[in-house]
């Protein structure tokens, strides 16, 4: 059996083939065009998925289903995007307009359930249930698989753990709150976090790291002043892992997953730095110790929203 998934970027939009192990067999990316309508962008990701199967040498009537992974909320029982940040999508009838290019089941799905889904059914969370998938980007997002099935929640939207209040009344969010853990665990708070150091340190070495410009500061940058030996850095990241602690600490009581897999940017850092002190704080927080909630890194990078949008019709 065949599938195709299509992850939705705000740069770039990547089609693959999939098989039903979850394996990419041929793959094909394309530059946004933000000029685009709502509806000439899904005709173009139709076509975009007729081309990556003929790029497998795959009749169109052997593909199974088509699977797209977007930004923001989307509805899969009414095929509708309800809203995507910086996309032409607004209560865009999704699966109705592709389907006038490709009449094939196509199914939608949040771009970080689509990367929870990879995870689960090719990646590291393989074999484990419940599994929760974490990503650290310029915000954070979250997917869950329960009992094999994606969970999203009764209107679709469930899952957004970015958006969880850890600190109330802390920094304000784009979401209109303030104090939620995207604030305090993402890449951009880690970003906002070194900035405010180094204003205080101007003897740190990340000042040299990106030379001499806060504006240059990136995630990285705390995690290669800290391998430098840099107290600031050392500091920054001490308050970071603090933060998105807190929210994996919240996940674990709550949803007890078997497995918490993270990806994003972030999650490249080296283990020492990141995954092994995250742990022992999460570790100290946990309320059921006997039983602990595995920890690690997402396996499949990029890939994981290309898999996991594929195989999403087994999985809703």
């Amino acid at each position: 059996m065949y599938y195709i998934g299509i992850d939705v970027g705000g740069t770039n939009l990547v089609a693959g083939l999939v098989n039903e192990k979850g394996h990419i067999l041929d793959k094909v990316s394309h530059p946004v065009d933000k000029s685009m309508t709502a509806e000439e962008l899904c005709h173009e990701l139709a076509r975009l998925a007729q081309k990556v199967c003929e790029m497998g040498a795959v009749p169109y009537e052997e593909i199974e289903a088509v699977g797209v992974g977007l930004p923001g909320l989307v509805d899969n029982d009414t095929g509708i995007v309800v809203q995507t940040p910086n996309m032409a999508f607004s209560e865009t009838p999704f699966r109705k307009l592709f389907q006038e290019v490709w009449n094939v089941p196509v199914f939608l799905a949040n771009d970080a359930n689509c990367a929870a889904v990879g995870e689960y059914w090719a990646g590291a969370a393989k074999g484990c249930d419940p599994a929760v998938v974490v990503t650290l980007g310029t915000g954070i997002g979250g997917g869950l698989v329960a009992n094999g099935k994606l969970f999203t929640g009764y209107a679709n939207s469930g899952m957004e753990v970015g958006h969880m209040i850890i600190k109330p009344n802390g920094v304000l969010c784009g979401c209109g709150n303030r104090g939620c853990w995207e604030q305090y665990g993402s890449a951009t708070a880690l970003i906002r976090l070194t900035q405010a150091e180094m204003e205080k340190d101007k003897s740190s070495v990340m000042w040299e790291l990106c030379e001499g410009d806060r504006f240059k500061v990136q995630g990285r940058t705390a995690f290669q002043g800290a391998r430098l030996g840099d107290p600031a850095a050392k500091r920054v990241l001490s308050v970071y892992l603090q933060g998105l602690s807190i929210g994996i600490i919240n996940l674990i009581n709550v949803l007890q997953p078997e497995i918490i897999c993270l990806g994003g940017g972030i999650s490249n850092a080296e283990d020492d730095l990141l995954l092994e002190p995250l742990c022992e704080l999460v570790k100290q927080g946990t309320f059921d110790k006997t039983r602990p909630t595995r920890l690690e890194k997402a396996s499949l990078g990029n890939d994981a929203g290309v898999v996991g949008a594929a195989l999403l019709c087994n999985m809703m």
